[in-house]
């Protein structure tokens, strides 16, 4: 069977719903991804409720604020990269590499939802928390969990990008890599920085997330580095999607690997400028809000 075809029988596929038929294609790709994936949105659903429940408040939001965003996160993170792994032959996943590809997502998730969860429920900063030896320290292992969190996304795009075979059109299996790559790139670059600063993610403004962007809670009277590291990490995401509507719509172009290319420059470049919006102070969509 052809990449085309196969892709074509994956999206018009009627004998399931849409819903079982992506839970199916995850848990091909890999089961360890899918459980621990479904676990972290599980866990948002619950934290979601004690964030309704608990009135506590932290840096001006609820302070089951932080757990929630990141148990959502990593959870569309990881089955994310189970559903990419989906299209690849069975023989590829079972590689070093493809085993990298697990386990290190895996356990860097993990590690990171967990102490982020715990230092939540007790009403204190899992980022930035420099006020002990210990804290310290779980703040730089932290970061380096990050970091292998998102080497994940760049050995699945290595992976992908050596698979012939790989049972997707041409176009759509670019945007693939390329948005997985964007991840590393950019998720991890704007996210070394982001870490790096001793004030926080504020860049002038307010140092509160209290009134900020509803969902995201960045600063709107202020630069938020963390737009850019959103944007970085989720390039994964944004970059596939968008090659994917735009070869739904049947637009002349989407076909060509070029449109792929073109695509990754500019979601890059509207990253980059979200980073340089936030570094002057400037807040994000302030022309609308």
């Amino acid at each position: 069977m052809t990449s085309t075809s196969s892709f074509q029988t994956f999206r018009l596929s009627a004998g399931l719903p849409a819903v079982l038929l992506l839970r199916a294609r995850m848990q091909a790709g890999s089961p360890a991804l899918y459980v621990v994936g479904m676990a972290m949105l599980l866990m948002a659903a619950m934290t979601l409720m004690l964030a309704w429940l608990d009135p506590r408040v932290f840096q001006g939001v609820s302070t089951w604020a932080k757990p929630l965003k990141f148990q959502l996160s990593t959870g569309v993170y990881l089955l994310t990269l189970a559903w990419f792994m989906a299209w690849l032959p069975d023989d590829k996943r079972r590689t070093r590499l493809g085993r990298y590809v697990v386990w290190s997502a895996v356990g860097a998730g993990i590690f990171e939802v967990a102490y982020i969860t715990w230092q939540g429920a007790f009403g204190m900063a899992s980022h930035y928390n420099r006020t002990s030896t210990f804290y310290a320290a779980m703040y730089t292992l932290m970061g380096v969990g990050a970091v292998i969190l998102t080497t994940a996304s760049l050995a699945l795009a290595v992976l992908i990008a050596r698979s012939p075979a790989y049972a997707l059109p041409r176009a759509i299996k670019h945007a693939v890599v390329l948005g997985l790559v964007l991840t590393f790139v950019l998720g991890t670059g704007f996210g070394s920085y982001l870490g790096a600063q001793r004030a926080g993610h504020w860049v002038g403004g307010a140092l509160t997330d209290a009134g900020g962007l509803p969902l995201f809670n960045w600063s709107r009277s202020g630069g938020d580095l963390r737009v850019a590291h959103f944007f970085g990490i989720h390039a994964m995401h944004f970059v596939p999607a968008i090659a994917a509507l735009a070869a739904a719509a049947r637009l002349p172009f989407a076909k060509h690997v070029a449109s792929a290319w073109l695509l990754a420059a500019a979601f890059s470049a509207l990253t980059v400028w979200t980073f340089v919006q936030a570094a002057r102070g400037q807040p994000f969509l302030s022309i609308w809000f």
